[in-house]
């Protein structure tokens, strides 16, 4: 893939987790101050990527390793595509039964997801990066569309005063943005990329979440933004252009969906390539059938499902620690053994 595909596929993969979850998180924890826990996040994920850059260099792809780490690196990463790819789904189909399909059960709603993935992966990252290609200038008009929309209504007030929250919010603010914004690069382990250049793109994503940050602080102030569960949503309701156009969230929201999407095709395409040469259609189709079946189930425990609600930015953060520690020190213990 070339470098404007990559910045397609990192645009979409930075911002997956903060509809609802990301930002609800944020504001319960750090209120009208999440805007500085969103900086801070952001130079820390830089840091992180600059690392996982060091470690994709060495490692073209997770099927490639040949010592003893291997296995155990493959089952480590096919986990973590599993763990995100439903977690995806599990926002997708809160957000879609809250706003969009009420009415409808949670099993019609995921249904169409497993045949979209089955289908787009079918050739791999050529394909989704090119749908990454073409829906990144339809995702950044509405969001610029969304932000213009916005700034009658946006008032300074609401971020005074500065730094009420302390010392330690702050920082752990800071620990579960960078990790809630940087571990779905990570899905790009396996991704067959010309330069492995993530920081910069990496920045630009993290840009569009620092101003909607401000836009929600600005537009809903500190008291209702910890109400909402997905505070952004609310946010876009207050959308006024000429003073005619209106309840145009729906359209707006549409951005947040394809984030979904990219990041659940990633996901699919690397469980596919996990997968072994012989019977790989059919793994593949076993594991979207398993995992449908796991979103029918997260409906149905609800409430259990929501426990990972909190634990989400740590879980993905240890998997983003196992996957340095193996990136960077795979290339070392494969030199010392040829030596």
């Amino acid at each position: 893939m070339n470098n404007r595909k990559t910045f397609s596929l990192c645009y979409f993969l930075g911002r997956s987790f903060f509809l609802g979850f990301g930002f609800s998180l944020l504001s319960k924890l750090l209120n009208k101050d999440a805007w500085i826990s969103c900086i801070l996040g952001t130079l820390l994920g830089g840091i992180i990527l600059l690392l996982f850059q060091k470690g994709k260099e060495k490692i073209n792809s997770v099927k490639e390793i040949h010592n003893w780490i291997k296995y155990p690196f493959l089952i480590l990463f096919i986990l973590f595509n599993i763990f995100i790819y439903s977690q995806i789904v599990f926002i997708f189909q809160t957000f879609a039964s809250s706003f969009f399909l009420i009415k409808s059960p949670v099993f019609f709603i995921a249904l169409p997801i497993p045949f979209i993935i089955f289908r787009i992966c079918q050739n791999g990252f050529s394909t989704i990066s090119k749908v990454a290609e073409v829906l990144l200038p339809i995702s950044i008009f509405l969001f610029l569309f969304g932000i213009i929309g916005l700034v009658q209504n946006f008032k300074i007030d609401y971020f005074t005063p500065v730094f009420t929250s302390n010392i330690t919010d702050i920082f752990s603010g800071a620990l579960f943005f960078a990790f809630y914004s940087t571990a779905p690069y990570f899905l790009l382990l396996n991704a067959p990329i010309q330069k492995n250049k993530f920081v910069i793109k990496y920045f630009i994503s993290c840009i569009t979440i620092l101003i909607l940050c401000f836009f929600i602080i600005g537009i809903l102030g500190p008291n209702l933004m910890q109400i909402y569960r997905y505070p952004e949503y609310m946010t876009m309701k207050k959308i006024r252009i000429f003073n005619f156009i209106e309840k145009v969230e729906n359209i707006v929201s549409i951005t947040w969906l394809f984030d979904s999407f990219i990041t659940l095709a990633i996901a699919g395409n690397n469980l596919k390539e996990c997968m072994p040469k012989k019977g790989q259609k059919y793994f593949f189709i076993g594991i979207l059938i398993l995992l449908y079946s796991w979103s029918i189930l997260s409906n149905i425990y609800y409430q259990e499902g929501l426990t990972l609600y909190h634990l989400l930015p740590i879980i993905l953060g240890i998997f983003e620690i196992l996957f340095l520690l193996c990136t960077l020190l795979i290339p070392k213990l494969k030199k010392k053994r040829n030596t």
